[in-house]
C-alpha cells in the first residue's frame, strides 16, 4: 500500500497550520478588517487606546500593525506619529519594512504600538526583540493581541483547518507567555486590558453600537474578550555606584565619624603642627 496520499494529506495539513508572513496576506486581511466584525474589533481597540493610553509621554510614536488604520494613530498625542508595514496598498505608511528588521536606530522611539503585529509574523520573538531594541529606556510598549481563550482564539484552529482565510492564520499567544518574554527583554508590565466579546461573525450594526452583553462584560472587566492589550515600560539601566562618603553623611546628619577617621584626622593634624614648630 502506497503512503503517498497520506504524506500529501499531512503536508497539506501542515501548510494550512503554518503561519505566513504578513506581507503575503495584506490585501485579504484588509478586506476582512472592512467587514462588520473587523470594524467592530477596530472600534473597541481604538476605544481602549483613547481611554487608557492617550497621555503616554514622549515625542515619537511608532505603530506596527495589520493595516493602514489612521484612526489608531490619532488616538495618541505624540507630535511625530508614523507607521511601518511589510507591504503597501494605499501609500499611507512612512516606509516599507520587515517587522523583524526595522530601519531605525536603537533607543529612538518613545511609544510603540504592536497592533497584532506579533501573532501575524513568522517569528513573534524576533518581532518583540526588534521592538525592544528600538524603544528607548523609560519608553512605553503597547501590545494588542488576540486572546487564545476568546472567541477568535477558540475559532482559530477549526477555521484554519476548514478554510484558508488569512485572518485565522496567526499564533495563539497566551498572555503569561508574552509577559515572560517582556520580562526577559527588560520590560515591566504596568497595565492589562481586555475587550470585544462578540463571536467573530458578521452582523449588521455590530460595528456601530454595543449590545447589552458587551456593556456587561466591559463593566465587570471580563478577561475573555477577543483581544487583550498589555502596556509595558522599558526599565532604565542604572550603573553600579559606590557607597556615599562617610564624612559627608556625618556632616549632613550631625553624627560623629568613625574612630578610624578620627585617628587619621588627628594624626594629620599633629604632623602639620610639628612641621610649623620645626619639630621632626
Amino acid at each position: 500500500m502506497s503512503l503517498t496520499p497520506f504524506r500529501r494529506a499531512g503536508e497539506s495539513l501542515f501548510n494550512r497550520l503554518k503561519i505566513k508572513d504578513l506581507g503575503s496576506s495584506t490585501e485579504e486581511i484588509r478586506r476582512w478588517l472592512d467587514s462588520d466584525f473587523g470594524r467592530y474589533l477596530l472600534r473597541h481597540e481604538r476605544r481602549v487606546l483613547r481611554e487608557k493610553f492617550p497621555q503616554l509621554p514622549g515625542y515619537r510614536m511608532l505603530r506596527l500593525g495589520l493595516s493602514d488604520d489612521i484612526e489608531t494613530l490619532d488616538s495618541f498625542n505624540q507630535i511625530h506619529r508614523f507607521s511601518l508595514h511589510p507591504s503597501e496598498l494605499n501609500a499611507s505608511h512612512a516606509a516599507l519594512s520587515s517587522y523583524m528588521e526595522l530601519p531605525l536606530m536603537s533607543a529612538t522611539i518613545d511609544v510603540m504600538l504592536l497592533h497584532h503585529a506579533i501573532e501575524f509574523s513568522t517569528s513573534p520573538k524576533a518581532v518583540l526583540a526588534e521592538a525592544s531594541r528600538v524603544v528607548m529606556p523609560g519608553g512605553s510598549l503597547l501590545l494588542c493581541l488576540f486572546n487564545p481563550c476568546g472567541p477568535m482564539g477558540i475559532a482559530k484552529y477549526p477555521m484554519q483547518l476548514c478554510s484558508k482565510q488569512a485572518q485565522f492564520s496567526f499564533h495563539n499567544l497566551r498572555m503569561a507567555r508574552v509577559i515572560d518574554w517582556l520580562s526577559l527583554l527588560n520590560f515591566h508590565v504596568v497595565q492589562i486590558e481586555h475587550g470585544a466579546y462578540h463571536l467573530p461573525l458578521n452582523s449588521p450594526g455590530l460595528a456601530e453600537r454595543d449590545s447589552r452583553w458587551e456593556r456587561l462584560c466591559q463593566k465587570i472587566r471580563f478577561p475573555l474578550g477577543n483581544f487583550y492589550m498589555i502596556h509595558a515600560v522599558k526599565r532604565v539601566p542604572r550603573g553600579i555606584t559606590g557607597p556615599a562618603s562617610p564624612w559627608r553623611a556625618a556632616a549632613k546628619n550631625g553624627y560623629g565619624v568613625s574612630d578610624g577617621i578620627k585617628r587619621a584626622i588627628h594624626k594629620n593634624t599633629d604632623s602639620e603642627t610639628n612641621k610649623l614648630k620645626g619639630r621632626p
